[in-house]
């Protein structure tokens, strides 16, 4: 039977073989033939867990797997052979597939692993958020296929890697695309398939009787495929009355090339936005950067409008839009290095088993927009145990494999509100600063292992979790108590302050400049101890730190340091407070800056002491309410062409004598207005980052770019708007 021509002898099959199972369970037979159409993941997964399971119970069980893709050579680093093609898939290791791996004895070699991430950066309107990957947890990129082309050592990939696995406990592999599918007269399925060198004619080359069939070649047998017209669903359908393609939707996957520089700089980083721009609708995005690559993913409205001819236009346009661009380096080059537009599963296939044959992976159900790996895994696995242990008919299918495929669809109705909402407050910029400032406020009040907001973040943004728990940890009054407190009435305070002291964000880049907890003590303990003193053993009633990354060099921070207190100067200009160097020179010891709160508020003098290894300027208060504290500013490289930048003031309030004096500072150091530090040096260093990279760039003048000429010559002319 040619694929997708049902004939009446066929439908007679599907309505005559079964017949006789229905009466009772159908065990796999031993010894048994299991072929496998698809060698992606999921057809992999499926042989290594049904071939070890097998070998557990005792059982003999042969199983073929159908690969279409030529030239499979397998995972050897050899460099005349490849798993020839594209896979159509970002390639990320989720951390729930990195643990089901481990504890499988799957290891991913090193050479398979292009990138490890140690952060996970969510874009927000108003700033972006960091979120350090917890101990324990692993999130790893990978190639899938051999593409791009352009690519050194192509042959090294995860599909490949999984396929020689498979191999090495057993299985077979046949290079051919199956292209038909029906029940013989002893009601097995009948799998045709044509090798690679095709003969012509309507007939396929070869033919495979097997006891059971899994499908498992993925919504792509062509990107971006109409699954409704698809002649392996058609003759599926024969077989499986009821059986309906999972709903798909398209994705635009670019593996984006640009210089060394760029990608030092965003190395283990992993980016993630739910955003784009009033002209480009983009509801989910991610940056992976990899070994000479960014790969980029892009789902929304617009590439779901568009023809495939503009899906490289849309990246480009992408890459350009503010939110992404302030994550680069000025003046970066990203160059799209190759493209597709895949179908997405984003629902779950009906019916999808039946007398010994069965879907799995993408072709059956995948959790949505996250960790298709994962649930490629996870049917393939159950599919596998269920025809072991319980059965190949319909009926053991339903009980056995069913739940698992119900269960990702269930969970997803989870997820279609977990996205609605984080996009609805990423993309608002009142929202997003709502909830930036509320994460803040926890890293700033409570250790690592009480922050509720930052570990429901991170488990929206990885996936680490069912969507349904995540969803519940977003709407706990707890969560939204934090939010409402910490974020919304802290957010009105520093917007107030803003507009007391003539704090502008017009063309300003707003970047995070938080410091959690942790690293409040362990910074202190540094700054005191390279000033050759004892580190207290409290923290100073007064005490604020800030940091920023900035991509410039050591002496490009040091200048703008150095304007500290400079007449002209771009950055720490509130309203209401004077700051002026009174005698020295920059970053020169001896400098004096005098602070100055008009028009009756207190002032005060700072003096530079202390210049260590070009990176530690070490101020004192010399006079004034907090004598004898300090202001530091540490610039401390941590990639090449990024450094941090950190910012620390502390003093104690003086104790006073006779206890109405105490009573007196005492309700000064609990009055005393902490914040304003903290929404002035917030703009200020923002200022010091853009004025840094500018001043390393070598053209103040010139804005960040991403793309073509062509495109940043379209964003001057639209002009930016408001800074971030």
């Amino acid at each position: 039977m040619a694929l997708g021509q049902g004939t009446t002898s066929s439908r007679a099959n599907a309505a005559t073989a079964p017949r006789a199972a229905r009466a009772g369970l159908i065990a796999l037979p031993d010894p048994a033939t299991v072929v496998v159409v698809g060698g992606g993941p999921t057809g992999s997964f499926f042989a290594i867990r049904l071939l070890r399971r097998a070998r557990e119970l005792g059982r003999s069980i042969r199983v073929i797997i159908l690969e279409k893709k030529t030239e499979v050579c397998f995972y050897s680093p050899v460099a005349f052979c490849a798993w020839e093609g594209c896979n159509y898939c970002a390639g990320g290791i989720s951390p729930r597939l990195a643990d089901v791996l481990r504890e499988n004895h799957i290891a991913v070699p090193e050479d398979v692993i292009e990138s490890r991430a140690t952060e996970v950066i969510v874009h927000g309107d108003w700033k972006s958020i960091q979120l350090p990957v917890p101990e324990g947890r692993e999130m790893l990129s990978v190639f899938r296929g051999s593409r791009p082309r352009q690519r050194a050592e192509r042959f090294t990939n995860f599909d490949t890697f999984l396929l020689r696995t498979a191999t090495d406990e057993g299985a077979e592999v046949i290079t051919g695309e199956a292209d038909g599918v029906h029940y013989s007269a002893s009601g097995r399925p009948v799998v045709g398939y044509r090798t690679v060198v095709e003969t012509g004619g309507d007939l396929p080359d070869e033919t495979i009787e097997a006891d059971f069939a899994v499908f498992a070649g993925g919504v792509n047998r062509l990107p971006g495929m109409d699954l409704s017209t698809d002649p392996l669903f058609a003759a599926l359908r024969e077989m499986v009355p009821g059986l309906r393609p999972p709903k798909v939707r398209k994705a635009v996957i670019a593996e984006m090339q640009s210089s060394e520089d760029v990608l030092r700089a965003l190395e283990g980083d992993m980016h993630i936005a739910q955003y784009g721009s009033k002209e480009l609708s983009v509801e989910m995005a991610s940056l992976m950067p990899k070994e000479g690559w960014i790969t980029t993913v892009l789902i929304g409205k617009s590439i779901d409008r568009a023809e495939p001819a503009r899906f490289s236009q849309i990246v480009q346009r992408f890459v350009e839009l503010p939110h992404v661009r302030r994550l680069l380096p000025r003046n970066a080059e990203l160059r799209v290095g190759c493209s597709c537009h895949p179908n997405l599963t984003v629902g779950a296939a009906a019916n999808p088993f039946g007398l010994r044959v069965a879907l799995a992976g993408d072709m059956a159900v995948s959790r949505l927009y996250k960790d298709g790996l994962y649930s490629a895994y996870m049917t393939a696995s159950a599919l596998a145990d269920c025809i072991l242990e319980h059965g190949v008919d319909r009926a053991s299918l339903a009980r056995w494999y069913g739940p698992v495929v119900r269960r990702f669809h269930a969970d997803n109705r989870y997820g279609r509100v977990i996205f609605f909402l984080s996009r609805g407050v990423f993309a608002h910029p009142a929202l997003s600063r709502v909830l930036y400032q509320a994460l803040l406020t926890e890293r700033k009040n409570k250790p690592l292992d009480k922050r509720r907001l930052a570990h429901v973040l991170w488990l929206i943004a990885s996936g680490d979790d069912t969507y349904r728990h995540i969803l519940t940890a977003m709407l706990r009054p707890a969560t939204l108590w934090l939010i409402l407190v910490g974020g919304l009435l802290i957010t009105f305070r520093n917007r107030a302050a803003e507009l007391v002291f003539g704090l502008d964000w017009t063309g300003v880049g707003r970047y995070s400049t938080g410091v959690p907890l942790e690293d409040v003590g362990r910074k202190r303990r540094e700054l005191f101890l390279v000033q050759g003193l004892e580190p207290p053993a409290r923290a100073p009633h007064m005490e604020r730190m800030y940091s920023i990354r900035i991509q410039a060099g050591n002496d490009a921070i040091l200048r703008q340091v150095g304007a500290f207190g400079d007449p002209d100067r771009q950055y720490l200009t509130p309203r209401l407070v004077h700051i002026q160097r009174t005698a020295g020179v920059a970053n020169q010891v001896g400098t004096v800056i005098h602070y100055e709160v008009v028009p009756w508020g207190p002032s005060f003098s700072v003096v530079l002491e202390r210049l260590v290894e070009g990176r530690y300027l070490l101020y004192r208060v010399r006079d004034g309410l907090g004598r004898g504290g300090i202001l530091a500013f540490d610039i401390d490289q941590v990639k090449p062409d990024l450094n941090v930048l950190t910012i620390y003031v502390a003093f104690d309030f003086p104790k006073g004598k006779g206890w109405l004096r105490r009573l007196g500072w005492s309700l000064v150091h609990r009055m005393f207005p902490k914040f304003v530090h903290d929404v002035v040096w917030n703009h200020s260093l923002c200022k010091i980052k853009q004025l840094a990279e500018q001043d390393e760039a070598g053209n103040s003048d010139s804005p960040p770019t991403a793309a073509t000429p062509e495109l940043r010559s379209r964003d001057r002319e639209s002009g930016e708007g408001p800074g971030d």
